[in-house]
């Protein structure tokens, strides 16, 4: 079996076993990475899309990432696992996410975050949106 196709499969386990914990969005993206062994890029509140409130992104070494999204209500979460191909696109979110907060708070990730999520809705990735 290929490193990215055990990736995948491990990724795919450690969602289905954090989904019903009763933890925030924030908490189960980090037990995901945690119990997926990748690392954790960035979680984002998205503001302005009609469909998503957050979205957050889990590497492995295998050069994939682990996208978790939450729909609008906060019910229900999403993932998928996407390659290299979309690294021009994480880039700006993973750097955003080192800032430290006072720059975080001065610096806008809106334009990046939805150019993200317009690439992963046009790769069918996840459901077009009403935004």
């Amino acid at each position: 079996m290929a490193a990215d196709e055990l990736d995948a499969i491990i990724f795919g386990m450690a969602v289905e076993s954090v989904r019903a914990l009763p933890l925030g969005f924030a908490e189960k993206v980090a037990e995901i990475a945690n119990r997926s062994h990748g690392v954790l890029l960035f979680d984002l509140r998205i503001d302005g899309d009609l469909e998503m409130q957050r979205i957050a992104a889990v590497r492995y070494p295998s050069n994939q990432t682990g996208i978790l999204a939450l729909d609008k209500q906060g019910s229900a979460i999403s993932h998928c696992m996407v390659n290299g191909n979309f690294s021009s696109s994480i880039a700006p979110l993973e750097d955003w996410n080192t800032l430290p907060l006072p720059m975080q708070a001065r610096t806008s990730i809106a334009g990046p975050a939805s150019l993200f999520i317009d690439a992963l809705r046009n790769a069918g990735y996840i459901p077009r949106g009403r935004s």
